[in-house]
């Protein structure tokens, strides 16, 4: 599977204990997520905006805010961006675990009732900006029988790669649109 990791990227102590917890068997890959290239070009304009303000601008209070909250702006997605890049969906046997900084997701295949692919697509005025892709993974916990959707998008390495394997091995189908990439 495109976006998987090597033997030896093994999941932390705390996916670990977690799936050991849920019962989901043995370690089998980890589904990298990709950089975020929307957030990580807004942040290089903010960084362009505070040097520019920092070389040439007003010496001012006005000045200086700009440069200060700009700095935490950068400083705070770097370090959302890296929680989350340390992540990823991490496959065992009977199950998963989505990690992504201090969220974990566990689900077990057999908690699964289904698989849904939706695509919004957003318009400035009558022209296309683009469009957003989505799995609806709907999970009843066998413990407390309570209902809860889990989501996932194309941050994931192959997300519709993912989405059939998560099918094949609960043995839930996909509906809806399956293909992101279908027109």
């Amino acid at each position: 599977m495109a976006g998987t990791s090597k033997p030896a990227d093994t999941p932390a102590p705390r996916v670990l204990a977690r799936a050991a917890r849920k019962n989901l068997g043995e370690f089998e890959a980890r589904v990298r997520r990709r950089p975020g290239l929307g957030g990580a070009a807004a942040c290089l304009v903010t960084l362009i905006v505070v040097m520019n303000f920092l070389a040439n601008g007003p010496a001012n209070v006005w000045g200086r805010g700009v440069v200060v909250v700009g700095l935490l702006i950068v400083i705070t997605w770097g370090y959302i961006w890296f929680q989350r890049m340390r992540g990823g969906l991490y496959l065992f046997s009977e199950g998963f675990v989505d990690a992504a900084g201090r969220r974990m997701v566990s689900v077990a295949w057999s908690e699964i009732g289904s698989i849904e692919g939706q695509r919004t697509q957003f318009a400035l005025g009558s022209l296309p900006a683009g469009s957003a892709f989505v799995y609806e993974v709907a999970i009843t916990s066998r413990v407390t029988g309570r209902e809860a959707v889990w989501r996932f998008n194309t941050t994931y390495s192959d997300v519709r790669e993912l989405a059939g394997l998560i099918s094949r091995r609960s043995g839930v189908p996909v509906t809806g649109l399956a293909d992101p990439y279908q027109l």
